[in-house]
């Protein structure tokens, strides 16, 4: 019986008898960056073997870890939790939840194999040590709970490469006639050992060709080696050598993987491939090896899952998922899988991920506070780095002792998350007027007047009240007075539920100054636009925007479109573009005001300017899905139909002459 300290006594619920066993092959490659994989992106074929099985598994192409080493990283794979969820968020805590393993149950034969230092096993015997050179079990090496929750737990110092593979592939060719199900846990250090002068890491032919300085064939372990580089050597160089060190290292882990890979019947076995953290390599803004920051190249991860043929169907897994997800997922989803009703997790399940979501990181242990490339630890400082990402939005926050610091990136314009956007850089561009049609003051709240551009106290705001309809029957007639009153040239119309990210302002007017190179008196702008429709043709858009349907950016960018959808409409005042107070209703008015600038021979352009339609509810919660909108789940239905209709009638008849014309939720004149 588990005593009340064992983790297994926490379970969230308990295994019920599952229809199919399957057996669990989770694998994780240690320090493996998604950013260093050809199947990601990279211009090195550093695992062609792993890509050529990936025809049969799902990719998942935006998964990140929520910390930057494997001691919490590997413990948020294993149990599906936050590092402080699990505990074992530094060397002096235990695990405090439980492993993949006890939610299995005693069905299953659960192995785990590693040579990874930060997961050592509670019980290495007095003869294994004594072969290492250690009279008694060295102080760093504390009883963290590994062995928990396996039947069996074999660790192997990170000096021996060879043996972890040896007996996985053991492990894995016993039990090919098994009559029960089994669960391997396999975490390899190979890949991170790339400071050592083996010849996984010195083969660097295909990648280097003067070869590798005689400083770097074999060097300590951490930051040290950018902080006092090899005499005459600078950073540059440095990196091109430790980069194609580190390359060599995961084409010989591909090599290892594939051995093994070739032993799993993969129609009996669901088999997960992911990394715990990558590795930093630019010491000139202090990022370098890892721990100690949540930007992604530490926390964008690879992971892929082959699934039985039967399970692969009733989930209908694709090739690639592109929506964000996390490897806290992977418990859950592999709980799942096999049939449990889960829960108690803050993961979700990698067959069914909304498009939108917030991911989560933590480190409590390390911190580059500095861009000096020294890391500090808990053992020096107190030390809080969190981060919050909803694609493409990413903000950290950052800790040390009393003192804090903050930085916030759009990965869509800067996917190195090189350009903090809460610098505070003077904002070049003329001011402006917002107007916003307010009916819903938490719904406002929580989007536009959460921009960072509605706070500056730079821009005219003009918010007009008319909750419930009450002032005015028609939006049109709203603007126009509103038109009216706006005391500069440049107005913006805006949704009340639209978000306007950190650093949106220079992006517009980055995009407006380009537009107006090419095209000075323009008539209509705004982030997202519908093209022109002939019979026959499918919808096209153009923009850069997040809606409850996902993520989207259609270049290219400035373009033009027949009409902007009305999240967000800019013109000019001098231009006498205006909106007609007759057309009834809440509807239809962004059409209507770009065939109005067509009349006067003007253009409409979707600029390059991010913008996220219905970022939050009126609670304050990220709106996930279109299911999570009442606003769409009552679009089109007969009451919306009613309020659309007339709108629709009298734009349809104002404009006959520009017959067919689009919007991008609406065609007019196309049968």
């Amino acid at each position: 019986m588990p005593s009340p300290e064992d983790p297994s006594t926490q379970l969230a619920y308990l295994p019920g008898e599952r229809r199919q066993l399957f057996n669990v092959l989770l694998v994780v490659a240690d320090d493996l960056g998604a950013r260093h994989l050809p199947f990601y992106g990279y211009g090195r074929d550093t695992m062609p073997l792993l890509e050529r099985r990936l025809g049969g598994a799902t990719l998942f192409t935006n998964c990140h870890s929520p910390v930057g080493w494997t001691l919490p990283g590997c413990a948020s794979i294993i149990t599906g939790q936050l590092p402080e969820g699990h505990g074992l968020y530094d060397h002096n805590k235990r695990f405090q939840k439980p492993k993949l393993g006890h939610y299995l149950g005693e069905g299953y034969e659960k192995a785990g194999i590693t040579n990874n230092g930060n997961m050592v096993s509670d019980r290495i015997s007095p003869e294994y040590l004594e072969s290492l050179g250690f009279k008694r079990r060295p102080a760093k090496w504390r009883s963290f709970g590994w062995d928990d929750g396996f039947d069996s737990y074999e660790w192997i110092h990170r000096e021996d490469h060879d043996r972890p593979f040896e007996l996985a592939r053991e492990f894995l060719g016993s039990r090919q006639d098994a009559a029960g199900p089994w669960l391997l846990f396999f975490p390899s250090n190979l890949v991170p050992d790339y400071h050592m002068g083996r010849e996984d890491y010195l083969d660097v032919s295909d990648w280097l060709e003067e070869g590798i300085h005689p400083g770097l064939r074999d060097v300590r372990d951490g930051p040290e080696i950018w902080i006092d580089p090899p005499a005459g050597l600078g950073w540059e160089e440095e990196r091109r050598v430790l980069i194609a060190k580190y390359d060599s290292g995961v084409r010989s882990y591909d090599r290892r993987l594939d051995e093994l890979l070739r032993l799993v019947d993969f129609e009996k076995t669901i088999v997960v491939f992911v990394s715990d953290h990558g590795e930093g390599f630019e010491p000139e803004r202090g990022r370098v090896h890892h721990c100690g920051r949540l930007h992604g190249d530490l926390t964008h991860v690879p992971l892929a899952i082959w699934l039985p043929a039967v399970l692969r169907s009733h989930y209908e897994a694709g090739e690639r998922e592109d929506q964000p997800c996390s490897t806290i997922d992977v418990v859950p989803t592999v709980l799942t899988l096999l049939g449990d009703a889960v829960a108690g997790f803050p993961g979700r399940f990698l067959f069914d991920l909304p498009p939108h979501r917030r991911l989560r990181g933590e480190d409590r242990g390390y911190l580059y506070w500095n861009e000096d490339c020294v890391r500090e630890s808990y053992d020096t400082c107190s030390i809080e780095v969190n981060s919050e990402t909803i694609y493409p939005l990413k903000r950290i926050d950052v800790r040390r002792n009393d003192t804090t610091r903050e930085f916030s990136y759009n990965i869509a314009y800067d996917p190195l998350e090189h350009e903090n956007l809460l610098d505070g850089d003077a904002i070049e561009g003329e001011e402006r007027t917002f107007v916003v049609a307010v009916n819903d003051d938490e719904e406002l709240r929580n989007n536009f007047l959460a921009s960072a551009v509605a706070r500056t106290g730079r821009h005219e705001i003009v918010l007009v009240d008319n909750s419930g309809n009450s002032r005015y029957e028609s939006i049109s007639a709203l603007y126009k007075e509103a038109l009216e009153r706006a005391k500069n040239d440049l107005v913006l119309f805006v949704h009340q539920d639209l978000y306007l990210f950190d650093g949106w302002e220079g992006r517009f007017f980055s995009g407006l100054r380009e537009l107006e190179d090419r095209d000075p008196d323009w008539g209509v702008v705004g982030p997202v636009g519908a093209m022109g429709v002939s019979p026959g043709e499918k919808k096209r858009l153009r923009g850069h925007w997040s809606d409850p349907s996902g993520y989207h950016l259609e270049g290219p960018l400035p373009h033009e479109v027949e009409s902007l959808d009305e999240q967000l409409l800019g013109i000019r005042r001098r231009n006498d573009i205006d909106f007609d107070p007759a057309l009834p209703g809440f509807h239809c008015y962004g059409i209507d005001l770009s065939l109005n600038a067509r009349e006067q021979g003007r253009r409409s352009y979707a600029l390059d300017c991010f913008a996220w339609h219905k970022f939050k509810d009126s609670e304050g919660r990220l709106v996930e899905r279109r299911e999570r909108s009442s606003k769409i789940k009552r679009r089109w239905g007969e009451e919306f139909m009613a309020e659309f209709g007339p709108s629709a009638d009298y734009v349809e008849k104002k404009w006959q002459k520009y017959l067919p014309f689009q919007t991008t939720s609406w065609t007019w004149g196309v049968d």
